[in-house]
């Protein structure tokens, strides 16, 4: 009775609310619970509310801190000496009672900060709590009390406990509870959440779910006849096993049309004479689900420069330098180049400071090595221009350098080794030399330029000088990026032309630059070479310096090197990614998400091209009831300082300008997207891009192709979208000339 009660009192509650404006969805269901949580009054209640507000906390518009204390503290104060909680308060100790309340305090736990009291209150009283339950274990499992037979339900709900303090499969106890579920065929509870417990064990503990129960759980939510709560438990044990997609959407899209309220949301099954509501139970995992989904949503949203900053200070060796290698000894030229770009990313990070405090030392060590060899030597090259790059030598050591490298040289302007004057060699010096402050007009730099240019038309590499005749190795787009990166302050485009002509040449097939194009042997072609990041970006960057400009072609060859954040196979090859894509920002990479949260905050046009203004008018409509906003229709007639849904042909728009990211390639019938192959005739593809002054969601589709559109957004799965882009097919398959959901499939690129 005192249920029912309770049920009729949380309605009149939300009834006194009143309409008084729309909320977002999660607002909305939090603020349910934070105003109902004292009409909770069973453990497991309590602890799924509790777990339901930790989830949402951070993701709302105001503080939930003192709910989940007084849940918190609710919780411990119910808690019975034997370490163990009851269904209600003073109620025997039982196992599943007992591992919903551990399960919500420790998500508690991780809120408050070691070592004050609140922290010590709550972690002692999961001790207890875990105590009660490995000393009610019993055999192969748990039975509901103490020294009882084993039973599904307290079985996956000690396993699931556990797991979250914790306790993973090797444990005997877990091992052998494990075993036993796979055997039981008897539940205690229905089979929609005994097949959604057991996943949320399996993944508390890290044993890997075989995917036939995902299958499962997505077939069950497509039933009609599935309850509200089992929906809202099979929903959230979906989020929480796949990222944003297709049937994640669906399932979702389904739990928000079942709500109920207008400000405050709660989620129930429908009361019968022997039936309960289950409404905090319901509500409980529908917030979890949409707080999970809140997560997944945002994360992973940044730009890749930003990205490639954190990823680039990570790769940090715990000396202070970087290897050029990932893993391997620090090394003077990856420090040098990753320093230049965390200088972009950051004012005097700790990381650079460190940095710089290997450098100093190694410094020291490099321009000892290049007085005793008598050679220009690049470690120590790189260490003098770190330093000079953060104006670390003062004017006496930069004339001690001068000194230095105008005193290994071996002839006028001719820096080399023990095969004579070398093309590389010189161009460090010139770099050098130049970067200390001597003047292009300088004897040196103006015979070591006239040299450079007189041994070559046509890149250079390896010089070889016997004495009787002197002739040049096949030249290397390296060692030619040395010599032009060197002589390009001191030269004209004139001087340099057949060079870059040269260098122009060497580009491979595939857009980028390899130190050699091609291999011959006796002029028998051998292989090719895999162009390299660093080269790739050195060329470019020289080019553009003369007028040949390949930045954006270079922007999109780059995409496809990205992995965790770091770019090719090197830290050089990273650093210097870092430092092209800052050049990038006004194009951030940008997910379907970054556009789709903006809707509701800022203003939007919905824009089309051609004869699309009916169908234009019916996704305002349809945006304007899920967003709860107002956006404008317009024919398109260019982008301005606003945001835009752009319903457009295949062809209206070259994607790349507003997403170099994405690459959308049509032809005849066929489209490619990411090298991706679909129909024309059937697909529409949604791409986020971007302006300088806003955010744009393309549509693109063929005209006959309007109804899938209108039904995309009627359906409100935009609302859940996220990735790279989005392809929408469509096939009729009942051949009623009815665009249903059932006929989209739903692909999220990423």
């Amino acid at each position: 009775m005192r249920r029912a009660i309770s049920s009729v009192l949380i309605v009149l509650m939300i009834i006194s609310y009143g309409a008084v404006s729309a909320k977002p969805l999660l607002d909305g269901s939090v603020e349910f619970l934070a105003k109902t949580e004292n009409l909770a009054n069973t453990t497991k209640d309590i602890s799924l509310a509790l777990m339901a507000l930790v989830a949402a906390q951070g993701k709302v518009d105001y503080d939930l801190s003192e709910n989940i204390t007084r849940l918190a503290d609710l919780l411990i104060s119910r808690q019975n000496p034997d370490g163990g909680w009851g269904y209600f308060a003073g109620s025997t100790s039982d196992v599943v009672d007992t591992s919903y309340a551990v399960i919500a305090l420790n998500k508690a736990l991780a809120l408050y900060k070691k070592g004050t009291p609140k922290y010590s209150k709550i972690f002692h009283s999961l001790d207890n709590g875990v105590g009660f339950i490995l000393s009610s274990y019993s055999g192969r499992g748990w039975g509901y009390v103490k020294d009882t037979t084993p039973e599904f339900y307290p079985t996956v709900m000690a396993i699931w406990a556990l797991g979250e303090r914790g306790f993973g499969v090797n444990h005997p106890y877990i091992r052998r509870a494990l075993n036993y579920l796979d055997d039981v065929e008897s539940y205690g509870v229905d089979k929609y959440e005994a097949l959604a417990l057991k996943l949320l064990a399996f993944k508390s503990v890290g044993q890997k779910a075989d995917t036939k129960l995902i299958m499962q759980i997505k077939e069950s939510l497509d039933l009609e006849n599935l309850t509200v709560s089992d929906r809202a438990l099979l929903t959230y044990v979906l989020v929480e096993y796949e990222d944003i997609n297709f049937d994640v959407a669906k399932a979702l899209l389904t739990l928000e049309s079942l709500k109920h309220g207008e400000t405050a949301f709660y989620w129930a099954d429908e009361p019968g004479l022997f039936t309960q509501s289950h409404i905090f139970e319901a509500s409980s995992y529908a917030t979890l689900s949409f707080a999970l989904v809140s997560d997944k949503l945002s994360e992973g949203l940044e730009n890749p420069f930003k990205t490639s900053c954190e990823a680039l200070k990570n790769a940090q060796n715990p000396d202070g330098g970087w290897s050029y290698f990932y893993g391997f000894p620090s090394n003077e030229k990856a420090t040098y180049y990753a320093l230049k770009a965390l200088k972009l990313c950051y004012f005097r990070d700790p990381s650079i400071e460190k940095g710089l405090e290997w450098v100093r030392a190694k410094y020291e060590e490099d321009k000892l090595v290049v007085k005793e060899s008598h050679e220009m030597y690049s470690p120590y090259v790189y260490t003098l221009l770190t330093l000079l790059e953060f104006n670390m030598l003062n004017e006496t050591e930069k004339a001690e350098n001068i000194e230095l490298i105008k005193s290994v040289k071996i002839d006028t302007g001719k820096w080399g080794n023990f095969l004579g004057p070398q093309p590389y060699d010189t161009a460090l010096a010139i770099k050098s030399l130049l970067a200390l402050g001597v003047s292009s007009d300088d004897a040196d730099i103006q015979k070591a330029k006239d040299w450079l240019l007189s041994i070559s038309k046509s890149g250079w590499g390896t010089y070889v000088n016997t004495g009787f005749y002197s002739y040049m190795l096949p030249p290397e787009v390296s060692v030619t990026l040395e010599v032009l990166e060197a002589l390009a302050p001191v030269s004209t485009k004139e001087d340099l032309d057949p060079h870059l002509k040269w260098l122009i040449e060497q580009r491979t097939e595939d857009g980028g630059w390899a130190n050699i194009k091609e291999h011959y042997l006796i002029g028998v072609f051998q292989y090719k070479e895999k162009p390299t990041v660093e080269l790739t970006i050195r060329a470019t960057e020289l080019l553009a310096e003369f007028g040949y400009d390949y930045k954006q072609d270079i922007l999109n060859w780059l995409m496809d090197k990205e992995h965790d954040g770091l770019w090719g196979d090197t830290i050089v090859d990273s650093a210097l990614a870092t430092v092209f894509l800052s050049q990038f920002k006004f194009i951030p990479k940008i997910n379907l998400y970054d556009v789709i949260r903006l809707i509701p905050e800022q203003k939007f046009y919905v824009v089309y091209t051609n004869d699309r203004n009916l169908t234009a008018q019916q996704v305002k409509a349809s945006i304007d009831k899920l967003f709860e906003t107002n956006v404008t229709v317009e024919k398109f007639q260019g982008f301005e300082d606003a945001n835009y849904v752009v319903l457009a042909d295949f062809g209206d728009f070259n994607i790349k300008d507003y997403n170099p990211y994405v690459k959308l390639e049509v032809s005849n019938e066929t489209i490619y997207i990411n090298g991706n192959e679909y129909s024309i005739r059937n697909t529409v593809v949604l791409i986020p891009g971007k302006t300088e002054t806003g955010y744009i969601l393309f549509v693109f589709y063929k005209k006959d192709l309007d109804n899938v559109v209108i039904k995309l957004f009627e359906s409100g799965l935009v609302k859940y979208l996220k990735g790279d882009a989005l392809v929408v097919t469509y096939e009729d398959k009942n051949r009623n000339g009815v665009v249903d959901l059932d006929d989209l499939t739903v692909k999220f690129l990423r």
